[in-house]
């Protein structure tokens, strides 16, 4: 691996002899002025082949969950290239055996296993689907031989496999149940025993990315469909189809981070992701535009006046004969401390979202004084400090 972080595909692609530094910045440069992802400019251009990217990206994936060694990778690459066969054949050839093969079942297996699609016109669509190179998914919805929601439910089957929170057998019966009985597959699941809800509040990448309206449904179903045939998570096939950008992922990620801690609702993320992708904001600065909703009364000492001054910021002698700081409208407070440079942007960021913890009652002001001197001391994000401190946990629940 390389030095403070997972290695990236690029560099394991030229480590590996297959790409060469100058490909991967001209393709770099060309996916810049043409809006393609780097690996099909990579592919068009001749540099290297689907098999090879494929390959490169299942083989950066086993690095990442530490199933396989950089070295032992590299030279399976190698044999890909050399003998143009898939890595899990490249892998046997070295006398391993991945610990990943068969994680997932493939979608068609399993919706003829639910008898959701007869066998024959299921050859028909993986026959459409390679020649015309749309996912099966789709081809079985355009074709009406399946439904939307049972395509749904058949990827939320395989994630759920991916994950080993079910194995196949039970996927098909909860599949079986799900479409006789009209509910959702998690229901059908559950009600057999053989799924349990998360016990921390979360929110799936693709439905808060719906939520912010950034993707369609067919988009999101799209996108699940190809990083279960890639071996890669649902956002960087997002980013690798165009769907949205790895600054928008990487916001979405830490907003559904925030879900999963309970400082933020589903649908409060979803608003700020939006105004990040639309707007351009930090999500510092999204979640400083968030306000709580109106049923939530305001503790006393909630004024951003009051929060700085208790956590040593300002003096009541700062604040004593200023007019826009004594007010009773905070955008004007706001304005005013911004103004007389009294606070930086980013402490006022940080004030804003300690603010709006504060009255949704996850934070006390003893908790908003401390979290605010970490966050100055530091330089780091409110939300980030209060990771550091460890009043919230990291999940890392993406999908």
């Amino acid at each position: 691996m390389t030095e403070g972080g997972p290695i990236r595909l690029g560099e394991l692609l030229i480590k590996a002899q297959i790409l060469t530094p100058e490909q991967l910045q001209q393709a770099i440069k060309v996916a810049g002025e043409t809006g393609l992802p780097i690996g099909r400019v990579l592919i068009m251009s001749g540099a290297m082949t689907d098999l090879e990217l494929q390959s490169a990206i299942q083989a950066q994936s086993l690095i990442k969950d530490k199933v396989l060694s950089e070295d032992m990778a590299l030279q399976a690459l190698k044999i890909v290239a050399e003998k143009e066969i898939v890595l899990e054949h490249a892998l046997q050839h070295l006398g391993l055996a991945s610990k990943k093969t068969v994680t997932t079942a493939k979608l068609g297996e399993l919706l003829l296993a639910a008898e959701l699609v007869d066998g024959d016109k299921l050859e028909e669509a993986l026959r459409t689907s390679q020649e015309t190179g749309l996912p099966l998914g789709r081809i079985l919805v355009l074709t009406q031989l399946v439904s939307d929601e049972l395509l749904s439910a058949a990827l939320t089957a395989q994630v759920l496999i991916r994950d080993a929170k079910i194995s196949k057998e039970q996927a098909v019966e909860g599949l079986k149940s799900a479409r006789r009985r009209r509910v959702s597959l998690e229901q059908s699941l559950m009600e057999q025993g053989f799924y349990r809800p998360p016990s921390r509040p979360s929110v799936k990448l693709g439905d808060l990315l719906m939520l912010a309206q950034l993707i369609s449904d067919s988009e999101l179903m799209a996108a699940l469909e190809l990083s279960l045939v890639r071996s890669q998570p649902i956002g960087q096939a997002l980013v690798d189809t165009g769907k949205i950008s790895p600054d928008v992922l990487e916001a979405a990620l830490r907003f559904q981070e925030m879900v999963s801690n309970d400082t933020l609702s589903p649908t409060e993320a979803a608003n700020a992701l939006k105004m990040v992708a639309e707007s351009g904001m930090s999500v510092s600065e999204a979640l400083s535009h968030l306000r709580p909703a109106p049923a939530i009364e305001p503790p006393e000492g909630v004024r951003i006046t009051d929060i700085l001054k208790a956590a040593g910021f300002m003096t009541d002698n700062d604040i004593k004969g200023v007019p826009e700081l004594e007010s009773t409208d905070q955008n004007t407070v706001l304005n005013g401390l911004l103004a007389r440079g009294m606070v930086s942007q980013d402490l006022l960021f940080a004030c804003l979202r300690c603010q709006y913890l504060i009255m949704r009652g996850f934070l006390n002001m003893e908790h908003a004084i401390v979290a605010l001197n970490h966050c100055e001391k530091n330089n780091v994000h409110f939300d980030e400090a209060l990771e550091q401190l460890g009043w919230v946990r990291p999940t890392r629940m993406h999908l």
